[in-house]
């Protein structure tokens, strides 16, 4: 959470800065390029996180999962898009790069859209509750005297 913090923190200051001193006349790509990366890596991170934490249900029923599907495409189509205009003044490549770039906004809606309908099931449901049997005695503990052997 730390080290989120701190790339929120410099990100930001990077930006302002780069807003300073470009020019205004341009669409600047830079903080769009590194936003977008450190939102993929963040995405991933997720990901790590979740798979070692849920065991109990497929990771793949939960909203969460759907909508980091959904926003990790979406940044990684949006990644490409600006890097590759930021390098090249080619028109084809500038119309082509608009076209995927709105085919990959229109998957990130319809995922988005379909996340909603995941089976996410709750704690209890899973079998998160202890169940003990009824014939256990937890009362007493004693070295000479076994109630449950």
């Amino acid at each position: 959470k730390r080290l989120i913090l701190i790339n929120i923190v410099l990100f930001t200051f990077f930006a302002i800065i780069d807003y300073i001193i470009k020019d205004k006349t341009k669409f600047n790509n830079y903080p769009s390029i590194i936003s977008s990366l450190l939102l993929i890596i963040y995405i991933v991170y997720f990901f790590f996180e979740k798979m070692k934490i849920v065991v109990m249900y497929p990771l793949y029923q939960t909203i969460s999962f759907w909508i980091c599907v959904a926003f990790f495409l979406y940044f990684s189509g949006t990644f490409f898009s600006f890097l590759f205009t930021q390098t090249s003044n080619d028109i084809q490549l500038i119309k082509n790069m608009k076209l995927i770039s709105g085919l990959v906004t229109l998957s990130k809606n319809i995922i988005l859209s379909l996340s909603l309908f995941a089976n996410e099931q709750d704690g209890d449901a899973i079998g998160d509750k202890l169940i003990l049997p009824n014939n256990i005695n937890l009362d007493e503990i004693s070295l000479t005297n076994f109630k449950n052997p």
